[in-house]
């Protein structure tokens, strides 16, 4: 989920974790449950939420409150109209609506961002995509030390565009290398995607998942991979992806990378989770 600000506090970080182990509603064949789960069979549980209480933990999410960037359409609220947990699942959901000066309302949180973050390991969302063009749904990770994007690089597990419901992407921003710029011109990023014709990803709930090791990042969609990255091969400034990241959900409405919503486009809708988790190698 691009960012085009640039702050310039360093903020000091420790990294806190936490563990909440409980069972999880699954829409997954059995067959790619199987297979999804044994991607993770050599880390270890060290956090995750299962949204099995019946509101939002804020000892460990922060509500976004406000506009974005990348021209989007929306205002973040915390109000129940736009987050909330339903049956075991969190739903982040967009409405056409005048507010605060915007057309839409929707909702992004993210785990503390000065404490509660993760470096290396698997991170995984079991998620359904809204339906509809103009919707930009993200799960990402963002660096706890925060030197001014995207200095401290930026991995994007998943971006959805809803007019394209059988395609995801995953990306990573970073500082070019020998830039001297701003970070406007100075930034990079590298991109892949995977489209599976016949699995619309607006239907059910799918695993988005990253592997994030000392030499490589690698994407999965289910059991399947669809991108990695070489960190060797990254050619940055400021040594990005050295330190913990924690976790960003949220549900644009339009912007720089997709198409606006238009008379087609069905209010309200949601980006439902049933979990986040993290795991990691002893």
């Amino acid at each position: 989920m691009r960012r085009i600000f640039d702050l310039t506090i360093i903020i000091s970080f420790i990294i806190a974790t936490a563990s909440v182990q409980a069972q999880s509603n699954s829409n997954l064949n059995p067959s790619q449950e199987t297979e999804t789960k044994n991607k993770a069979t050599e880390y270890s549980l060290v956090w995750s939420d299962e949204f099995n209480n019946s509101s939002i933990d804020t000892t460990v999410w922060n509500f976004w409150e406000g506009t974005a960037y990348n021209n989007e359409l929306q205002y973040y609220t915390d109000r129940p109209e736009n987050i909330f947990i339903e049956d075991g699942k969190l739903h982040i959901r967009a409405q056409k609506e005048d507010y605060e000066g915007m057309d839409y309302t929707s909702a992004r949180i993210s785990t503390d961002s000065t404490s509660i973050g993760w470096k290396h390991g698997r991170f995984e969302a079991k998620i359904q995509m809204p339906d509809g063009k103009g919707f930009w749904p993200a799960f990402w990770l963002m660096p706890i030390r925060d030197i001014g994007w995207p200095r401290g690089g930026e991995i994007d597990i998943m971006e959805f565009r809803g007019n394209e419901p059988y395609t995801t992407t995953g990306a990573i921003h970073f500082y070019r290398e020998g830039c001297e710029g701003s970070s406007v011109e100075c930034r990079k990023y590298i991109t892949d995607s995977i489209t599976q014709p016949g699995t619309n990803l607006t239907d059910s709930f799918h695993i988005y998942a990253l592997e994030w090791t000392e030499d490589e990042l690698v994407w999965y969609l289910d059991d399947t991979e669809f991108m990695t990255i070489e960190l060797n091969d990254v050619k940055a400034e400021f040594n990005p992806f050295s330190t913990p990241f924690y976790i960003i959900l949220n549900l644009a409405v339009g912007g720089d990378f997709l198409d606006n919503p238009d008379e087609t486009t069905p209010f309200p809708q949601s980006l439902v989770v049933d979990y986040v988790r993290v795991y990691q190698k002893e």
